[in-house]
């Protein structure tokens, strides 16, 4: 049994720390899932099981989700999705935008956000997160044609 980090031990007393270690491990179906790459912290692909991995990290989730495992087979589409805006800041008009990654799978949706607030669209960090979202499309549409195939 993995305890996935899920208990704190500060509180506990050493015949209970040491019931945690002796209990018998559950023989669970351990789903298993090896990064063989990595697109920061916003996609992992393991080739090995053909599987990708949405670490759901809660600095872009804002929510403390679990990650979440899918197969290659099961993504249909992936695009890149910027909205944009145009808005007087400090008496100049700017261009501002949000970045995220739609992944239409066979049974949902899932939204990947780069940049979930409007930014400027000419800052680096807009250019840099635009770079990663079409790395990401790019990678995840290679793995439907590779598995087409």
């Amino acid at each position: 049994m993995s305890l996935n980090f899920t208990q704190t031990i500060k509180n506990k007393t050493q015949a209970e720390l040491l019931e945690i270690i002796a209990a018998p491990e559950e023989e669970a179906p351990a789903e298993t899932f090896e990064i063989t790459r990595k697109i920061n912290q916003f996609i992992f692909f393991d080739d090995t099981h053909q599987k990708i991995c949405l670490p759901n990290h809660k600095k872009y989730t804002k929510e403390a989700l679990k990650p979440e495992v899918y197969p290659f087979s099961a993504i249909l589409s992936c695009q890149l999705v910027e909205e944009q805006t145009e808005q007087v800041v400090k008496k100049k008009k700017q261009q501002l935008g949000s970045i995220k990654v739609v992944l239409t799978l066979q049974e949902e949706t899932r939204e990947i956000w780069l940049i979930p607030n409007f930014i400027n669209r000419d800052s680096m960090a807009y250019k840099t997160m635009r770079s990663l979202a079409n790395n990401i499309v790019a990678e995840v549409n290679q793995l439907k044609e590779g598995v087409a195939c």
